[in-house]
């Protein structure tokens, strides 16, 4: 059950607000992050252009979607925890490291291989301990989107990607915080109200371009792991039908006696500015079966500020949908 009340509930917000206090402070963790090592990492990998950059971990994926428009050479998000078998000493592989060892045997292959090996780690990983040398960047957090930006600013200095400024992408996360922060009520807070939304429904989540494509299936993952309830994040044509075929949501229906009578679904459209007629004829069928569309908006720049905004306003009405759950 969903109690939007305990949405703007001091108490409930000090003592169950540790993934909003997360999110909030990762503008800080990514400024933290600008380490005088960057140029020591970039040292040993400049002046080579490699055949390929091959990218492991959490983000690899988000990384390659940066990457491809510019990058000069071919970039693969690789999703296996050993390295391909193509992959030789022509190739830069970059691991986006945890803190756990899943990524430890690709670290040792890539030497082994003489692979130019970049690595983001946090200093507790035991990579850090146990890998041996290579060019490494240390952070302090845990964090998947923070080292995937800092692999990004790396590579942007390689001349393998586009430019990211740091300064930038953490004030975009500092913009979102602010916005979507607790101290804002209920009426004037986009991720609460997107919260009182999905409370009720199956949330299909669609993203038009291919940051944008990513950052739904980010904000899918996380409404799956604060909820314990279905969220599907797809392409436009596996969405459609669902909606066709779902029931037309009747307007004046009591929604504590028709509960459980059927699946209701709520499209969230991720737009980044990039919004093609698929997405137009998305938003179409669901107005059509009186299916609700909501909408998470960012018209920054960059491609990189637009895929932050887009994922932490996502991340923000998660946090407060596990918030104001309550468990029958």
């Amino acid at each position: 059950m969903f109690d939007d009340s305990l949405l703007d509930d001091a108490t409930v917000l000090r003592d169950r607000g540790e993934r909003l206090r997360a999110l909030a402070l990762t503008g800080a963790r990514l400024r933290g992050e600008h380490t005088d090592e960057m140029s020591a990492v970039v040292a040993p990998l400049e002046g080579v252009r490699p055949r390929s950059v091959l990218v492991m971990g959490a983000e690899a994926r988000l990384i390659r979607a940066v990457l491809e428009p510019s990058c000069p050479v071919p970039c693969v998000a690789w999703p296996m925890t050993t390295l391909p078998a193509w992959a030789g000493p022509l190739d830069m592989v970059v691991i986006l490291a945890g803190a756990d060892d899943r990524l430890l045997a690709a670290c040792r292959e890539a030497l082994k291989r003489g692979s130019l090996l970049f690595v983001v780690a946090p200093r507790e990983s035991v990579i850090h301990d146990q890998a041996g040398a290579m060019a490494m960047l240390m952070t302090h957090e845990d964090d998947p989107f923070v080292a995937a930006v800092l692999a990004l600013k790396v590579l942007d200095r390689l001349g393998l990607g586009p430019a990211i400024d740091l300064d930038q992408v953490a004030d975009v996360l500092d913009l979102v915080a602010d916005e979507c922060g607790p101290r804002h009520g209920l009426e004037a807070n986009p991720a609460k109200n997107l919260a009182c939304a999905l409370a009720d429904a199956v949330p299909l989540v669609w993203g038009g371009s291919t940051l944008a494509a990513r950052a739904s299936r980010r904000v899918a993952e996380a409404l799956r792991e604060t909820t314990g309830f279905p969220a599907l994040a797809a392409d436009d044509h596996a969405l459609a039908p669902l909606i066709v075929r779902s029931r037309p949501r009747d307007l004046f229906a009591d929604p504590f006696e028709s509960r459980g009578d059927s699946i209701t679904f709520c499209v969230l459209i991720l737009d980044d500015g990039d919004y093609p007629l698929a997405g137009v004829d998305l938003v179409r069928i669901a107005e059509s079966r009186n299916v609700r569309v909501d909408w998470i908006r960012a018209d920054e720049s960059n491609p990189v500020l637009r895929y932050a905004s887009l994922l932490y306003q996502g991340l923000f009405a998660a946090a407060y949908l596990e918030l104001a759950s309550v468990r029958e």
